[in-house]
């Protein structure tokens, strides 16, 4: 089955929210019209319409306003229209209502490092991690790391960075950050693991410059040599010995 287009899903909500008649009576039920006016208003947030999904997801909190998801997503619109105190105001009241809910509180942890509120964000992003029924907890730990090293503080972001690759050892962002991390702190074996830890993954043309590198100094010429050449094959036309 073909999917269905933003006009497709308009028409099904649509009727959707005409209600269902019975007895010769049409009925409408607010709670699944709050839900899928908030469905709706996701459905715009995501082509970019921003004033169309605020117009939806007022409408739903109109009919419920604590329903948790539409909190959320008006939360995200506002950010994206640079509305920071409304956007916070329901981050607050969507993790009021749904506390456990770890995308809801790794992008409010994200909304929080934005406004350079670190240690705020971190208590986020934290809770996100530890969220038992979390899948992915090391994409939090990640983004607190990359939340630090943002602002400038590589001690935390390597904490972070460690935990995100002790739930998931092989995240390419973590390991490239990590390499570069141990590499200026002149721990060249170290930053020789992590880049190979990468390199097992895939090759950049920024992860091979990092790697040339690293053997230079370690004093590993034939290394050098090696990488210099696949960096050749792999991306002709880049300057190994330029960042």
């Amino acid at each position: 089955m073909k999917q269905l287009g933003l006009l497709g899903v308009l028409c099904l909500l649509l009727a959707l929210l005409q209600g269902c008649v019975s007895s010769g009576k049409r009925s409408e039920d607010p709670e699944k019209a709050a839900q899928i006016y908030a469905d709706l208003g996701l459905e715009y947030l995501r082509q970019g319409n921003l004033d169309l999904a605020v117009s939806k997801l007022e409408r739903s909190l109109e009919l419920d306003s604590k329903l948790p998801r539409a909190n959320h997503y008006i939360a995200e619109a506002y950010k994206q229209q640079g509305e920071m105190k409304l956007a916070e105001e329901y981050y607050n009241k969507a993790v009021d209502y749904d506390s456990d809910n770890p995308m809801l509180l790794n992008n409010y942890g994200a909304f929080l490092c934005g406004q350079g509120r670190i240690e705020e964000s971190e208590e986020y992003f934290t809770r996100a991690a530890e969220v038992p029924s979390y899948r992915t907890p090391e994409l939090a730990y990640e983004n607190q790391a990359l939340c630090a090293l943002q602002n400038g503080n590589k001690t935390k972001a390597e904490e972070y960075f460690r935990k995100a690759l002790n739930v998931k050892p092989v995240l390419p962002k973590a390991l490239y950050q990590m390499a570069l991390l141990t590499y200026e702190q002149q721990e060249f074996l170290k930053a020789r693991a992590f880049i190979e830890r990468f390199h097992a993954l895939g090759r950049t043309e920024k992860s091979l410059k990092l790697a040339i590198k690293i053997e230079w100094a370690l004093g590993d010429k034939a290394a050098v040599a090696r990488l210099r050449e696949t960096m050749r094959i792999e991306f002709p036309n880049a300057d190994p010995d330029r960042d």
